[in-house]
């Protein structure tokens, strides 16, 4: 049996397939924006899954806790129960023996106490006396040991402050003193190398350092002073680094602080170290 519609059903019919076709025309021309458009969606949903793990985990972290304080709690309460159960059955006379027993001990323990502490004055006093002799330090008059070199004085406040702005810039107090800790482990590694003999550095294969460094010092010595100073190699040698710009300009600030000179032998610069300020 064959179906008749009317032309206005065939025209309704039409129309839909019309906006179907419409859609998808439209689903097909947006195709690239559609495609981004998911895209950011799972990104969206990706961040809000990873969000939900953690705060899973979070929850999970929080039972345990939970779980926790209601063990402290049970605890709490079974305490509580025997101090109401002692506050009930001890008698006072036995809580106030007790207390007084206490007290008596702590008395007899602050008084040793006390002992002990008049006794380790007593001994202190003892020992700065000892300590205040003629020879102050044993070791060094019997094994005549010295200064290897003089040691760069760290820069005060006051002097920091007074340091123009231009040569400081942003630098802080803490940053020079660091440095000036550092030249001062240089100096003391190199004089004390020199201090130990040409027959030390022999046997630790270092000989051509010992003669270059007295070569540098025939340099800048004479007769009537001897100079102790260190250069950008020794610096390299010792901290595996470079004298950058910023180090540069602390050593300038140094130098207008009076505690290192300059001083220049052909292209080689020695930096001179200032025993006066």
């Amino acid at each position: 049996m064959t179906t008749t519609y009317s032309l206005e059903e065939i025209l309704i019919r039409k129309c839909e397939k019309l906006r179907d076709l419409e859609t998808a025309t439209v689903f097909i021309k947006s195709k690239g924006v559609m495609k981004d458009e998911f895209f950011e969606m799972r990104t969206v949903v990706s961040e809000m899954c990873s969000g939900i793990e953690s705060m899973k985990q979070r929850l999970n972290e929080m039972k345990e806790e939970n779980n926790k304080c209601r063990e402290l709690l049970s605890l709490l309460k079974t305490l509580d129960t025997k101090i109401l159960h002692m506050e009930q059955n001890v008698p006072f006379e036995l809580i106030r023996d007790y207390h007084n027993t206490e007290n008596s001990l702590l008395l007899n323990i602050s008084s040793e106490e006390k002992l002990v502490k008049e006794l380790q004055i007593s001994k202190i006093n003892n020992d700065t006396t000892k300590l205040e002799t003629p020879i102050k330090d044993c070791k060094k008059k019997l094994f005549n040991e010295f200064e290897v070199c003089p040691m760069i004085l760290l820069i005060s406040i006051d002097e920091f402050n007074k340091v123009p702005k231009y040569i400081i810039g942003r630098q802080s107090l803490d940053t020079v003193n660091n440095l000036i800790d550092t030249i001062n482990q240089i100096l003391k590694a190199k004089y004390t190398f020199l201090s130990l003999g040409k027959a030390h550095a022999r046997k630790q294969g270092k000989l051509n350092i010992f003669l270059n460094y007295k070569k540098q010092d025939l340099d800048i010595c004479n007769d009537n002073e001897y100079v102790y100073f260190f250069t950008g190699e020794d610096y390299e040698k010792h901290t595996n680094t470079k004298l950058n710009k910023m180090k540069l300009n602390l050593l300038t600030v140094l130098r207008h602080c009076k505690r290192l000179r300059e001083y220049r032998v052909k292209n080689d610069l020695r930096y001179v170290v200032l025993t006066k300020k």
